[in-house]
Order: structure tokens, then sequence, then C-alpha cells
């Protein structure tokens, strides 16, 4: 179990010396523990006592004012020292740790220093949360109950798993493509990318060995709808995903091209899936709107009443199950709340 305690003080006592500018807060930053919520995926992903500083110069200033710092004005947190503040510039480009775990979120990616001097940063979300974890010494985390297995017994189940695989895609998205509008939704993590990867594609495989497991003539709305339009994961994914920008953001259509990237984990698979959209439309599942001819990527994308009826179950679902679902969405207000249901599988000093 990690000692919230002892990082609570490490913590205070690092972000005191960047308050008061100490002029020793570099060599203070190299005694700081290496285990912990925030500590701890730090040493995990091989943090230098440089970029350790520039993370917690980050927190500092999103709990002053929260606005957005320049790569300047973090250096300047660093060090007193032109040259320290030079090599502090070259950790937040886009080759480094700090951009590629997700502990800084950059306006725009830069690609070297003087790039790096003028872009705006963040701190991860994450981090942030990890670090209000370690402001209640004494409190742990609740525990997680480990992913369903087995066939899918309600349809309110089987919309709570692709949703959960949505943003999986969703933080995989943000991580390859830098991609709006699923950057800066909450969804940040201190993973490398390839973490991200292979928990989205586990997430997928598993949702996949349900359905499989799941009797094809459960009346399931979800299921009687893919079986009617042969529909893939990705289909499925695609269109719950939009279900729930409308029902939990308030957002009525999604550009194409972003429901594109969020289904690829890379260029080729964004090319291979670039024409997925028009069988759809044609089938009546998706509408497609300001699409010029033949590019249906420079479309909006939304959903007709009807397939979202279909997919809730409306006239079909069965009372309970549609008690499960109301009671599933009011514990739901927006992605970040729904972030913290997600099966986290963090490694050690790490928590959701």
């Amino acid at each position: 179990m990690n000692d919230v305690t002892g990082e609570h003080a490490a913590l205070r006592a690092l972000l005191d010396a960047l308050d008061r500018r100490a002029p020793d807060r570099l060599a203070l930053v190299a005694t700081r523990p290496r285990e912990g919520y925030v500590f701890g995926p730090m040493a995990h992903h091989d943090l230098d006592d440089v970029e350790v500083l520039l993370v917690l110069a980050a927190l500092r200033r999103r709990l002053g004012d929260g606005a957005p710092a320049s790569g300047t004005d973090l250096a300047a947190d660093v060090s007193e020292r032109s040259a320290e503040r030079l090599d502090a510039l070259t950790r937040l480009t886009a080759r480094g740790r700090l951009l590629s775990g997700g502990f800084l979120l950059p306006a725009l990616v830069p690609a070297d220093g003087p790039e790096a001097s003028a872009t705006r940063y963040r701190v991860g979300d994450h981090v942030f949360r990890l670090a209000c974890e370690v402001a209640a010494p004494g409190r742990d985390p609740p525990e997680r109950e480990p992913p369903a297995r087995g066939p899918y017994a309600t349809n309110a189940e089987l919309l709570a798993d692709l949703r959960r695989l949505s943003l999986h895609y969703r933080r995989r998205a943000a991580r390859v493509f830098h991609l709006d509008p699923w950057t800066g939704s909450g969804l940040e993590v201190l993973d490398a990318t390839g973490e991200v990867l292979r928990r989205a594609h586990e997430q997928a495989e598993r949702v996949q060995a349900r359905l499989e497991a799941t009797d094809p003539q459960a009346r399931l709305p979800i299921l009687e709808l893919r079986n009617e339009h042969k529909l893939d994961l990705d289909a499925l994914v695609l269109l719950v995903t939009l279900v729930f920008c409308e029902f939990l953001d308030g957002v009525g259509s999604v550009p194409a091209a972003d429901l594109v990237k969020l289904l690829s984990a890379n260029e080729g698979e964004l090319l291979a899936r670039r024409q997925m959209l028009r069988p759809l439309a044609r089938k009546g599942l998706l509408r497609l709107e300001g699409v010029y001819a033949g590019k249906d990527l420079t479309a909006d994308a939304s959903l007709p009443n009807e397939v979202v009826d279909a997919l809730l179950g409306d006239g079909a679902i069965d009372a309970d199950d549609r008690l499960d679902f109301h009671a599933y969405l009011a514990g739901l207000d927006s992605s970040d709340t729904f972030f913290l249901d997600l099966e986290s599988g963090l490694g050690d000093g790490e928590s959701a």
C-alpha cells in the first residue's frame, strides 16, 4: 500500500520550494520519494530531476490561477540559470517523456526547444487528480471490481462495456493523433503510448469474447440491431459513442474524420477504415451532413432518433433492463466522471 502521508509531506515541501523559488529546489527534488500515487508513476517512467520539477511547476500553476504556462515560464520555475533553462526546454518537446507519458499536455506538440518556449502547457488532469488524492493522507481510493467475463445478460451491461471500450479508444486517439474532441476530456493517463494501445486492444478482445459467448438469439436490442445489419464491433462502438456524446455531453454530431480516428490505432488503420461510414449511412444507421460529394470524412455524423431507440431498446427493453440503464445513466454526468468507472489496470503506485 502507498504511504500517502509520507508522500503528502514530500509534495508539500517541494511545492513550497517552488513557491519560494528556493535556490536549492533542483537539489531538493532529488530527495523525493520513488513510490506513491504521484511520485510512483514518475519513477516508473524514469523521469529525471528536471522533468519532475517541470511537472511540479505545472501543478503549482494549476493550483494558482489555473492558466496554462509557456515553456519559458516552466523552465524559469526550474532554475535561475540560463543553461539549465535551455536544458529544461528540451524536455518539453514531442520526443520527451513528459508529453509521451501524459504528464504535461501542450496546446500544440512542439518539435524542438524554440517551439517549446512559446508553447503553453497544462499539467495532465490525471496528475492533478492523483495529487488531490495525496492531499488527503490516510484515505485510500476505492477498490475496483475486476472486469466481468462471460455472456451478456442485459442490454445495459453490453451498453456499458461498449462505452468503456469507446473511452479506451478516446484515450488512444488522444495519444496517437493528439485529437480533439477527445483530448482534454479528463481521459489522460500516465502511460506510455504502447501501454494505452495495449489496454485498448485487451478491452476490445474482452468485449468481443463476451459477444461471442452470448446466445445470438438473446433478445438484447443491441444484438438484434447487430444481427439485422451484420455490424462488427467497430460499428457498434461508433454508434454507442454518438449515443453518449448526445446524452452526456449534449453534442448532437461529431466530425466524421474524428470518429474514424477514434477507431484507428495508427495511420494504416485510418486509411483502411476511411470508407466505413457510407455503408452505415446507406442502412439508415448514420446521418452524414455537410458532406462534399464522395468525401464522407468531411461530414458531421449523427444518429437518427430511431437508431438511438433501437440501441437503447425502446419498445423492446424489459423493465429490469430499463431500470439498470437509467440507474447507470444517473451515476454519470460527464466523460470525466465515467473515466473513474473504467477498470484501470494501473501498476504499483498508481491510482485511478
